[in-house]
């Protein structure tokens, strides 16, 4: 049995192909089958998964069994209902490519001087990490909590290991989540304008400034957080001074990707989620050949991704069962309960506003993700327009639906961190909602100042 769990990177593979085709081919059998091999998938995995993992892939079953019953669906939409992650398990396996052309390069040298210096306080390197965070996570989206993440940890190696969870676990979420709240790249940004028809360059600097401010915020209350804990000296004393060259190689490369990634989309019109994750091979490869690397980038990232593949026990057990929870909440009469109070609130748009931000958060924490949430809202976008402006709900949509990303137990980020950590996602849920709180409310203010402009 342990020799064929080596080879199962093959039978992945062939799932996510077949993922690649209905993509190109929409066809009903096709989707099915795919659901049906998800099931093998978590029938495989579930054995060898993580004891939290388990139980939380059994409530999500449980809770998902329970919607299905309450509604119209039958038993040939049970496949389906598990069909719809596959792409995010895609991803997830794609990501050590990306961290293998940085290693191949010896960017993480270059990463690692950018988030260290000589200082040994964590309230002063809190700051200068998020902002590392921010500028990665704008180009390399989740591939840059899996960079960031295996970094700190290195780094805060000899700091208590509760302090360095905390750390990480905050600097690398929160500033992922405050770099989407502006990148075009970001589903949940594109989602909002879709459903408005705002202008994209119209809600920029607004969310621009929700961003900055979170940072300010977030630096702050780190800053007295982490006020007593610092580094060991022997661990400053290894600092790297920065290679600029290096340094400007590094932002083309990330510059170029993004590009690609928007040609993909805008262009040629491929999914956001599909763009990055087929993009994130070839151009890994391309980059190490342009740096005359690509014996390494193989020589690492092979393996690498043979690896960690076989052992996506924990990502299936989470994402299929929550997509099937999420499409049987679709289907069910109990979505009504979310809409009907948006209607009663009709003429306060204040109080509207409030009740968003809470749907978001307490959807989101029964493991729903804000992208549905987002479509449930973009079914009342009628009677949302006649509240606010299209620039001004677009504000308030992205911002409450981004800050419910540090903080979304079944989320893919928090799922990776995590893992990454060892830890129980409903810890890194708890030190973040404080946070995903104060966001949302910095979203509301921005949402009423552009009230007065628009």
């Amino acid at each position: 049995m342990p020799q064929l769990t080596n080879y199962l990177y093959l039978f992945y593979s062939f799932v996510f192909l077949l993922n690649i085709i209905h993509v190109f081919w929409q066809n009903a059998v096709l989707y099915t089958g795919i659901g049906i091999l998800a099931i093998i998938m978590i029938a495989i995995s579930f054995p060898r998964a993580d004891k939290v993992f388990k139980i939380l892939g059994t409530v999500l079953i449980a809770a998902g069994t329970f919607f299905y019953f309450s509604s119209d669906s039958g038993l040939r939409d049970i496949p389906d209902a598990f069909a719809g992650n596959i792409s995010l398990l895609f991803l997830v396996s794609m990501l050590p490519w990306m961290n293998s052309a940085v290693k191949a390069g010896r960017y993480n040298t270059l990463l690692k001087s950018l988030i260290g210096n000589k200082d040994r306080r964590l309230s002063k390197l809190y700051g200068r990490s998020e902002l590392t965070m921010v500028s990665l996570a704008a180009f390399l989206n989740l591939s840059s909590a899996t960079v960031s993440q295996d970094l700190l940890k290195e780094k805060l190696k000899n700091v208590p290991t509760n302090v360095r969870n905390n750390f990480v676990a905050m600097v690398t979420l929160r500033g992922y989540s405050l770099a989407l709240l502006w990148s075009p790249l970001e589903i949940l940004l594109a989602t909002a304008i879709f459903i408005t028809g705002a202008n994209y360059l119209a809600v920029l600097p607004w969310m621009i400034a929700i961003s900055i401010i979170g940072i300010l915020l977030d630096s702050a209350f780190a800053r007295f957080l982490f006020r007593n804990e610092s580094l060991p000296e022997e661990d400053t004393a290894k600092n790297i001074p920065m290679d600029k060259k290096k340094f400007f190689q590094f932002i083309a490369a990330l510059a170029l990707f993004l590009g690609v990634v928007v040609f993909l989309g805008n262009v040629i019109q491929l999914d956001f989620l599909f763009s990055v994750t087929i993009s994130i091979f070839p151009f890994a490869f391309l980059w190490a050949v342009v740096i005359h690397r690509r014996r390494s980038f193989f020589h690492i990232g092979w393996p690498t991704w043979k690896w960690n593949t076989n052992r996506l026990d924990n990502f299936i057990v989470l994402l299929v069962t929550l997509s099937f929870l999420t499409e049987t909440l679709t289907a069910s009469p109990y979505l009504q309960y979310i809409q009907d109070p948006i209607i009663a609130l009709e003429g306060r748009p204040i109080l509207i506003m409030f009740f968003i931000q809470a749907a978001f958060l307490f959807i989101t924490l029964l493991g729903v993700h804000p992208i549905a949430t987002m479509g449930i809202f973009g079914g009342i976008s009628g009677l949302l327009l006649g509240a606010f402006p299209p620039v001004t709900l677009v504000i308030l949509l992205s911002s409450c639906a981004i800050a419910t990303v540090p903080s979304a137990p079944y989320g893919l980020i928090v799922t990776i961190t995590s893992v990454a950590l060892k830890r129980n996602p409903y810890q890194i849920v708890l030190r973040n909602l404080p946070y995903t709180i104060g966001l949302g409310f910095v979203g509301i203010g921005v949402s009423l100042l552009s009230m007065l402009f628009y």
